[in-house]
Order: C-alpha cells, then structure tokens, then sequence
C-alpha cells in the first residue's frame, strides 16, 4: 500500500513538496463533503474543551489546528482501541498515523484510491469504500496488521510505517509527540466501541441458528452487553423453513456487509447463497430468493468458512479425502458479485487425521485462524496472518491450547462476547451448553484460559447449530 499526505489546514507548502499526484490535489476542493463524519452523533463540548487544551500544548503539525471533529475521531480511534483490550500505546501509534496521513480526519478522498482517516485503500485489499470510511473498520484493519509487528518496544514512527509502508516514512516520527500527547489526552473520554462482526442481525455479538428435524430454523439473538452477559436470553422466533433438504449450511458473511448470510450445498453438490441484510429488510434474514453461487461441491469432505485473507469477505476452505485442504477466495465488491470466481489453490495437507476442524479468529487480529482437534480431543491452534506470512495461511507449527474437547457432541466458533476474540461454545451429550471465553490479549496468548460456565440446556434437540 503507497500511502501519500493528504491536505493540511496549515502545512499547504509541506504537502506541495511530497509526491502527491497532482490529479488528486487538484480534484479535491476544500468543501464539507471531503469529509465523513467519525461520530454517528457528531462532536460533544467535551470534544471542544479537549481541542482548546491540546492546541495550547502541540507542537508539531497540530498544533492550533485541533478542532471539535478531530477530537472526535480520535474518541473513536480509541474507543476502538479499547474493544481489542489494547493499551494506550496502540492508541498512541494509530492517532500518529492519521495525523500524517490525514490530519485525523476521515476523509473521502486520497492518493489513488486512498480514503479514510488511515487512507487505506479499497484496490489492495483493506475494504470497500463504505467499509475504509467507517473508521471502527478502518482502525480495526489499522490494528490488526500493527500487530504483527513489535509494536509494544519498537519506536512509535517505525510500526506506523511498517503497517502503512508510506513514501515518507521520516514524517511519522516527525508526529510522534503529538500522537503521544493526543492519546493520552482522550484516552480517559472514549468508551469502547462497538466492533464490526459477523452475526445475523449485524452488531458484534454472535448470534445463533437452530435447525430442528423438520427443517425449521430459529433464531437465538444475543446481545451479551444488553442482556446483563447472558447471551441468547430472549426467546427465539422461526427464520425459515425447508432447511432439511440442504446436506450441508454453512454461515458466512459472503457480501461483506457484516450480517451472516447462509450458503446451501443439496445432495447434488450445488451451492446457493441466501443473503442477509438484517437492517435492510426488516428484520427478516434471507428474505429474497436465493442464487447459485457454485458447483461440484460434493466431492469436499468438509467445507470451512473463513475470513483467510482478512478483508471483510468469506472465504471457502474445501478439504478432501485425502486430508488436501484449498482455498477458494472470495471478495465479492471486486468480482461483481460472484464469490470464488478464481481458481482456488492449495494450503496445506494432512488434514485427514483431525476429528474437527473449527474456523476462529482466535487470535483477534482479523484473519481466521483453525482449530483442530484430534481423536484423544486434544486441540491445536493454526494461526494465521495472511499479511504478515505473504499469502501463505498457518505457516507455523501449530501449538496446543485445550484437551478434553473429545467429550463434546459439538463445539461451535462464536464470538459470544463481542470483543473481537473468538469464544468457544460446547455442546455435551445431554445438550448442556458452556461458553469458554477467549480474550488472547488479555490473558497473555491463552485463549479459554479460565474456567467455562453454563449458558443453555437443551440443544441436543436440533440437528444443527450455526454461528
């Protein structure tokens, strides 16, 4: 990604001297529609009172150009930052990024392709247009490649380039102080924010599916911060009906919008996808018809969704007999609409000799991970960072993470919590549910770390369960 500094209020000579294509100068003219807002509900005194500090104290770039909007971009940066479980440093490398790239605004142009307060851009693989401009999204895609880096120890202006690989990498050190003194100063204002995920009805808890022998499925919401840490605490209501005929379901986001779609394989290996815009259509999940997306997918084993490539869209894993796993990728805004339109390729062998293979972003950084548990229910843990391993999925050894899992009729990947981090659920012979709660951050690299509870009975009445 080639990053170019945008406009600034003050530094219009510094920004002639840099590389900056002079088409993208020249075609965005200071008016309000350069920007988005970063707060749905707009600036707070708060945010006023906190810029008139701060332009008293800079003294770089931003000084006396922080104004109640800029404040509250960085309130939402953090906010973020706060929802990983991240420290302030973290805040304190995202907040100097923007003041190169952007000055802290979310802006709705760039270099190139470039928009948003980072000025990802949507032609490499960080979103959609819509995804970069909203800035929960963007800081997550920020965060998730910052941490593959020694971002804890490492000079502050060199973990922003590395995420960023800017043209200009001298320029944020230049900022450091000010993305210092900023953090630290909304830190104590920002309350977490809610992170963009993958659930049926669109916010960051997952939801469940259930399908009974007749076909029928229904809907578990959970909104574990509303419901007092109590997922699926309301009754369930019917979704749909005829699901009995499909030999296998498959939850995914497909079109990237962050509602859970469903993909149907019948017993003639073609696959039809049912889309979901919760908001859109009233509440009704997978209300149109659906579409074939595919063929020949009897010949799979398993068929595993996951977020391998880490840009918003779902990937297809495909294991065959002999333990061959292949990834079929999919991003849905590039193709038009048609997911895994290329060729898929290889990613590992011998897969055949694990009794589950369970998708999780485990480790919180935006790309799915693999769990896989063996005959003796011992669990290992398959990380991937697609960015990082240049395209290649679980390119390290695996390590181990869990035994006892042989004892379970079910485990289910959910992201129960809402934080980011994938939990675990698991279902016993007498359909008693348990949730193992993972926070990889906090607990130091050890997911379930500490002791599960229950929260459900009766499950082993539905032939499936989705998340």
């Amino acid at each position: 990604m080639r990053h170019a500094l945008t406009r600034s209020l003050t530094g219009l000579l510094l920004s002639l001297c840099l590389s900056v294509p002079i088409a993208v100068m020249s075609s965005a003219p200071a008016q309000a529609a350069d920007t988005v807002p970063c707060d749905k509900n707009g600036t707070t005194s708060a945010d006023a009172a906190i810029a008139t500090q701060l332009n008293r104290q800079l003294t770089g770039r931003m000084r006396d150009s922080m104004t109640a909007y800029r404040v509250s971009c960085a309130r939402v940066i953090i906010a973020t930052v706060k929802s990983r479980g991240l420290p302030i440093r973290a805040a304190q490398i995202a907040i100097t990024t923007t003041i190169v790239e952007t000055t802290i605004r979310n802006l709705t142009y760039g270099a190139d392709d470039s928009v948003g307060l980072f000025q990802q851009r949507p032609s490499q693989g960080w979103g959609t247009v819509e995804q970069i401009l909203n800035p929960v999204y963007a800081t997550n895609k920020f965060l998730s490649k910052m941490l593959q880096f020694d971002w804890r120890d490492d000079p502050i202006g060199q973990i922003c380039q590395q995420v960023q690989v800017s043209a200009f990498p001298e320029k944020y050190a230049e900022e450091a102080g000010d993305g210092v003194a900023i953090a630290n100063a909304v830190w104590s204002m920002s309350e977490p924010a809610e992170l963009p995920s993958n659930s049926v009805t669109g916010d960051s808890f997952t939801d469940l599916l259930a399908v009974d022998a007749g076909g029928t499925m229904r809907l578990y919401s959970n909104n574990f911060a509303r419901d007092d840490g109590r997922p699926w605490a309301s009754a369930p209501r019917e979704v749909g009906h005829g699901w009995g005929g499909s030999t296998r379901i498959i939850p995914a986001d497909v079109t990237g919008d962050g509602f859970t779609d469903l993909l149907a394989v019948d017993a003639g290996g073609t696959m039809r996808l049912y889309s979901n815009n919760f908001a859109r259509d009233d509440g009704q999940p997978w209300g149109s018809a659906p579409r074939e997306v595919g063929h020949g997918w009897s010949s799979t084993t398993r068929i595993i969704p996951a977020d391998v490539t880490g840009d918003g869209f779902t990937d297809l894993l495909a294991v065959d007999a002999a333990g061959t796993m292949r990834l079929y990728s999919n991003n849905f805004a590039r193709d038009d609409g048609q997911p895994w339109g290329s060729a898929p390729r290889e990613v590992g062998h011998g897969w055949s000799g694990t009794t589950r293979i369970i998708p999780a972003d485990v480790t919180g950084d935006g790309f799915t991970d693999l769990l896989a548990v063996d005959a003796g229910g011992t669990m290992r843990l398959y990380s991937n960072n697609f960015m990082r391993d240049d395209g290649q999925p679980w390119g390290s050894a695996p390590r181990e993470v869990g035994h006892g899992w042989s004892s379970t009729t079910r485990i289910i990947p959910a992201d129960v919590t809402g934080d980011g981090f994938t939990d675990l659920l698991a279902v016993d012979a007498g359909g008693t549910m348990r949730l193992y709660s993972n926070n990889f951050v906090r607990d130091d690299g050890q997911p379930w770390g500490s002791a599960p509870r229950e929260v459900g009975h009766g499950w082993s009445g539905s032939v499936r369960i989705l998340a």
